[in-house]
């Protein structure tokens, strides 16, 4: 289980994981060796969304974003999407999920544990990803057919 995989990452960094009711739109906020949840996160795939995105602030962030300029944020929100997503949508896993017939995004989102929201903001850090776009009920879904893309290229390597 992804929550698992997230334990063991906090666990080995020394990491603890806190609720706090904030104030504002607020998902989480890092502090130093805490992170601390909304408790308005609805269920566990918005956790573990939220969780491995922190994380990824853990291991890709040295500066206090919220005194940094906007441009500099943008850049730090995208190296903790890019490490969250390596994270909890390894090739491997994906691979798995198309092999076992998974093909829309919440299908996959179900199967990998986290919320669409997520995949979608994720999906944008996998290179090649935002060159392959579909529209399902009107919600991005780079995610599954850069799967099906990556796929077929293994596929045909083998």
């Amino acid at each position: 289980m992804l929550s698992d995989i997230l334990e063991e990452e906090l666990g080995k960094n020394d990491i603890s994981l806190e609720t706090y009711t904030f104030r504002s739109d607020f998902n989480a906020l890092t502090v130093g060796k805490t992170i601390f949840l909304s408790s308005s996160l609805d269920n566990t795939a918005q956790r573990n969304a939220v969780t491995a995105h922190e994380l990824g602030h853990q291991s890709t962030c040295a500066i206090n974003l919220l005194e940094a300029d906007p441009h500099i944020q943008n850049k730090y929100e995208y190296m903790a999407d890019r490490w969250a997503a390596q994270k909890v949508m390894p090739i491997g896993r994906l691979l798995d999920g198309f092999k076992r017939g998974l093909r829309t995004a919440q299908e996959f989102c179900e199967f990998l544990e986290i919320d669409e929201l997520f995949s979608a903001a994720a999906s944008q850090s996998i290179p090649g990803c935002t060159e392959y776009r579909t529209f399902t009920k009107g919600t991005c879904s780079a995610l599954t057919l850069s799967i099906f893309t990556i796929y077929n290229i293994l596929s045909s390597c083998s």
